[in-house]
């Protein structure tokens, strides 16, 4: 999806701004870790970490199965779990209540 959008990958040390529904940004984010790998490379820790759902694999799987369903049926392409994927890590740095101490 990255590479379709135009856009390179995600260093680690690089920030983003996460938006809400409304455009407004609500946090800033420090990927911390970065790799890609297979949609079955996911385990169970990356998927609780997410913090999605209820935090299991199974939910992230079912969730993330929809997902690139969906964005690469909007290319009129089709997406198999064998299609590399990025996992990345993040640490909140604002605001600063939200953000790790470490």
């Amino acid at each position: 999806e990255f590479l379709a959008a135009g856009a390179g990958l995600p260093r680690i040390g690089s920030h983003w701004i996460a938006c809400d529904a409304a455009g407004i940004p609500r946090v800033i984010l420090r990927t911390v870790e970065l790799r890609l790998g297979p949609f079955a490379s996911a385990d169970e820790a990356f998927a609780r970490d997410e913090g999605e759902d209820d935090r299991s694999l199974a939910s992230w799987q079912a969730g993330h199965r929809k997902y690139w369903t969906r964005i690469r049926a909007r290319r009129g392409m089709d997406w198999t779990e064998a299609d590399e994927i990025v996992f990345e890590r993040f640490r909140v740095v604002w605001p600063p209540a939200l953000a790790d101490p470490a």
